[in-house]
């Protein structure tokens, strides 16, 4: 603010005669006389407006015109001395505001005296300042054109570095795309197999259970047939004992154990028929929530490695954006060297040393120039660290740096 002062004297001294160029108007513009009270006087005085007088002059020219009676003389008289007073107090108003506009012309003289040499002094002020703003407009205008050189440059450089990171991020949506086909492939045939085995084991479980109810039938038959065996022996002794009655009871047992045979098989078929149908209810639920839940497990693990993909990718960008400020915090290019460009590709081992060498794969500029740039990398070992929690291979550890 006070080198603001001192770099414009006249435009401060202008400022300050103005305001007290205002300071002497309203003083000199205050009534400082005190007005007249109307008590003390000791006059009555009653306000007789312009439109009342004509219509009373001429009610008194008409009353004139006839004999006046004495009280009409006495009114008329009284009317006259009022108008007489009137006329005085108006005489008086004039006479003090005549005072009053001489005073106040007075007062504007002065003020128009004292305006005029402020404005004098202002245009003085003015056409020195407006030399000292020339000289400093030109100054202005050539940093102007500088500015506009070096934000040019600037937004060249931010449109090549916009266009390089637009390639790397379609090139990384492109790769990412291809992995979501494959593990979609992958996932689609997997499912397939599973399938596929699942029948398989399916029909292999209903074949044997079908072996296990043949053979349960077998066994039913040949123990039928043992018991009929041992009763028809049974039946034969009986009837050597009596034949007559034993016909009877054969006949009656033969027919009872048919029935119970016939109901033993229905139970043992309905038995096998019900096992078969449980067994190959859970059979079915046991595979579709295995097939549930491999689905399941392989959709997460396909998440959990998208995820630390795109995580690691980014730890990897943070990494590389990291090396840059350190080295060119370090980096001391020589002077004449702006808008030069170079391309630096290099291997950083997990303590953060340069383990390959430094290799140029462009630079735009002199020899001077990429020295500098070999030399802040040399000069910035260790370099930060790779993130150790995703182990990064050697091709994760080999990043491009573009100098500038």
């Amino acid at each position: 603010m006070l080198k603001l002062i001192l770099k414009h004297p006249g435009a401060i001294l202008g400022a300050v005669l103005l305001h007290l160029v205002v300071i002497a108007l309203f003083f000199f513009s205050f009534e400082w006389t005190k007005k007249p009270d109307a008590a003390e006087v000791g006059i009555p005085i009653s306000l007789v407006s312009t439109d009342s007088l004509e219509p009373q002059a001429n009610r008194i020219a008409e009353e004139t015109s006839s004999e006046p009676s004495s009280e009409e003389r006495l009114k008329e008289q009284q009317a006259r001395e009022e108008k007489r007073l009137q006329d005085e107090k108006i005489a008086a108003e004039n006479l003090k505001q005549e005072q009053l506009q001489a005073e106040l012309q007075k007062k504007q003289e002065a003020l128009k005296l004292a305006a005029l040499q402020a404005n004098k002094l202002k245009e003085e002020t003015e056409a020195k300042e407006l030399e000292q703003k020339q000289a400093e407009k030109e100054v202005e205008q050539k940093q102007q054109e500088e500015q506009l050189v070096a934000k040019q440059e600037r937004e060249k450089q931010a449109a090549e570095k916009e266009a390089l990171e637009k390639a790397r991020m379609e090139k990384q949506k492109m790769a990412e795309e291809a992995l979501e086909k494959k593990r979609i492939a992958k996932e689609r045939a997997e499912k397939k197999e599973s399938e596929r085995l699942a029948r398989l084991e399916a029909k292999k479980k209903e074949e044997a259970k079908e072996e296990a109810r043949k053979e349960a039938l077998a066994e039913a038959k040949k123990r039928a047939s043992e018991k009929a065996e041992r009763l028809a022996k049974e039946k034969a002794a009986a009837e050597e004992l009596a034949r007559a009655k034993a016909e009877k009871e054969a006949e009656a047992k033969a027919e009872k154990d048919r029935a119970e045979k016939e109901a033993a098989d229905k139970l043992a078929a309905k038995k096998a028929e019900y096992h078969r149908k449980w067994q190959e209810e859970q059979e079915r639920k046991k595979a579709e929530e295995a097939a549930e839940a491999k689905k399941k497990s392989d959709a997460e693990a396909a998440a959990r490695t998208a995820s630390l993909e795109k995580e690691k990718e980014g730890a990897k960008y943070e990494w590389g954006s990291k090396i840059t400020q350190h080295v060119k915090r370090r980096w001391h290019p020589p002077p004449g060297t702006k808008g030069e460009e170079a391309k630096v590709k290099i291997t950083i081992s997990s303590s953060g040393f340069i383990s390959d060498g430094i290799n140029f794969q462009s630079c735009s500029g002199n020899t001077e120039f990429c020295a500098s740039v070999k030399e802040a990398f040399e000069r910035s070992e260790p370099l930060p660290r790779p993130p150790s929690k995703y182990n990064f291979s050697k091709s994760d550890r080999t990043i491009t740096f573009i100098m500038d």
